[in-house]
């Protein structure tokens, strides 16, 4: 099989279900790695043909790239409880840029699946979640995109059912949001009301309450199977009705305290709604086990010094690696 950098890939890379990148696995010293190849930017290592203005232009882009995917993964890594997926290595190969994490071998759970389950054990998969998602926000971390195929099942070592979040293609630091108008990257059944307004151009504040309102829309679909009823004449998405001034409406089957509680992750103002720890501790419940939510501790903080980013050759040259972070 192709080597790409350190890794002997298993298979071809795939564009299926990846917007804007491609992706495959592959093994390193004996473990088997889930590998993300994105499709830009691309590294101008051999542009013959650009000018020396152009061309410096792509570069400082590379290299802005460089420097938010690396603060990003820095602090997704040194903030996660173990089931938000930490990033292994950001590198380059020529004019690709990839990164790498273990790969985890998912359940099969669609959301009618998760329908079906007891309100206790659905309680526990969305305080899992929240508790998942409170972790990378401490850090600041927007992810932007949560939605049920960015969440995946999997059993711990004892057996219990937990979940991992994994894709932070569109994710930002609450530091540096996208500016109004850009393009925010993400499911528009799940968008937040400011996200919403921020792509049509309005001056918004884009914070961590954008993921409290898509887990709203998860949590609601999780328990009843469907989205909360809106006017469909008017609006396509949960988001863009509350956007508008628009009623949302939960349907049956939510148990009384959580549909109160879904129905303040689905307000207007993003102030207004709890925190992902709030969310957590309203939802959290022992399991018969006594097994703890976090499926891994919390890893301690570990020294982090950015690297100088230089020119890489084909043997590749990561950005940083597990010792870094």
């Amino acid at each position: 099989m192709e080597m790409l950098g350190n890794y002997q890939l298993t298979g071809e890379l795939s564009s299926q279900n990846s917007g804007y990148s491609v992706w495959g696995y592959g093994v390193k010293d004996g473990r088997e790695y889930f590998i993300k190849q994105f499709l830009s930017p691309k590294y101008p290592e051999n542009d013959t043909v650009s000018s020396p203005e152009r061309l410096q232009r792509k570069i400082e882009k590379c290299r802005q790239f460089e420097q938010q995917k690396k603060t990003l993964y820095h602090q997704l890594n040194i903030n996660s409880d173990g089931n938000a997926v930490r990033v292994t290595e950001f590198f380059r190969i020529g004019s690709k840029y990839y990164i790498s994490m273990p790969k985890i071998q998912p359940l099969s759970m669609n959301i009618s699946n998760i329908k079906q389950l007891s309100d206790q054990r659905k309680r526990r998969l969305c305080a899992i979640i929240a508790h998942s998602v409170a972790s990378f926000h401490r850090g600041g971390i927007v992810h932007a995109d949560l939605k049920h195929d960015n969440v995946l099942f999997t059993r711990t070592s004892s057996g219990t059912v937990t979940a991992k979040i994994i894709d932070f293609d569109a994710s930002f630091l609450e530091s540096a949001p996208p500016a109004a108008g850009d393009e925010i990257v993400g499911d528009l059944v799940y968008f937040s009301p400011e996200a919403c307004r921020s792509i049509w151009g309005e001056s918004v504040s884009l914070t961590c309450k954008m993921d409290v309102f898509s887990m709203g829309v998860l949590f609601h679909q999780y328990f009843t199977g469907g989205l909360p009823a809106f006017d469909h004449r008017e609006c396509s998405y949960p988001g863009e009705a509350v956007a508008k001034g628009l009623p949302l409406t939960m349907l049956d089957g939510i148990p009384a305290d959580v549909a109160e509680l879904i129905g303040r992750m689905l307000l207007p103002e993003a102030a207004d709604r709890p925190t992902a720890e709030e969310v957590f501790q309203a939802l959290f419940v022992p399991a018969e086990q006594n097994v703890p939510v976090a499926a891994v501790p919390v890893a301690a903080p570990r020294p982090f010094v950015p690297d100088v980013i230089q020119p890489t050759t084909q043997s590749g040259n990561p950005f940083f690696r597990p010792g870094d972070l």
